[in-house]
């Protein structure tokens, strides 16, 4: 059983606004066809910091990237246990027939999303309504992106600490670095400037998932 699988036991301007009324690009429904389908990372709603499981691998949401008719694309993400995702699978099996269901099979479908006004919470879930129109544009779906193994590629490299000197350990220590003095990199600086180079802009997010979610997040 696979983490897209819908049965079992067990920020971006992609994002999509369904409930924020008094924000641009409100909607309580969307439709368009499901061109991409991935797992970015759970981020908590209260302290916006990426969640973890117990043993420390990142907890993950699914997320349907849709692409309307107006060539805008917006990402539909929530927990693969919650509310939307049964929506998911009860238009993907309405007479629950079947023992095995996955969220991939809405890959290339043209789908529309709904959902309600209200005020929600644990003890009031969002209400979510999926329904399958049929085949979407097959020409613009990119498949399944396991941003996982992006996020493992992104992680920066541990710097190799310096061995403990010891009595078994021979020499003297390293001596320390020395601070470059401002004079010095304010030359460089202007060198590579000179040059044509120019310093590269801080990656936005400390965390790629980050990147997928705005103030408003769809777990329920």
């Amino acid at each position: 059983m696979g983490f897209y699988d819908l049965k079992g036991s067990s920020g971006s301007e992609k994002s999509w606004n369904y409930a924020h009324k008094d924000q641009p690009n409100y909607m309580l429904s969307i439709e368009g066809t499901v061109v991409e389908i991935s797992n970015p990372q759970s981020i908590n709603f209260a302290t916006k910091k990426p969640e973890f499981w117990d043993d420390g691998n990142p907890k993950r949401n699914i997320c349907l990237t849709i692409l309307g008719k107006s060539g805008k694309e917006l990402n539909f993400i929530f927990n693969p246990k919650s509310y939307a995702a049964n929506a998911c699978l009860d238009a993907l099996d309405p007479s629950n027939s079947r023992p095995n269901v996955s969220v991939l099979e809405l890959m290339g479908k043209f789908i529309r999303v709904q959902t309600q006004e209200g005020v929600y919470n644990q003890a009031n879930p969002r209400p979510w309504w999926v329904t399958i129109l049929g085949d979407g544009d097959a020409g613009m779906v990119r498949g399944v992106v396991d941003l996982s193994k992006q996020q493992a590629q992104q992680q920066p490299v541990q710097q190799q600490q310096p061995q403990q000197q010891g009595r078994n350990n021979f020499g003297p220590p390293p001596a320390p670095a020395q601070p470059m003095p401002e004079n010095v990199a304010y030359a460089q600086q202007q060198a590579a400037q000179a040059m044509g180079f120019q310093q590269q802009p801080q990656q936005q997010y400390d965390n790629p998932a980050e990147a997928y979610y705005q103030d408003d997040i769809p777990f329920n």
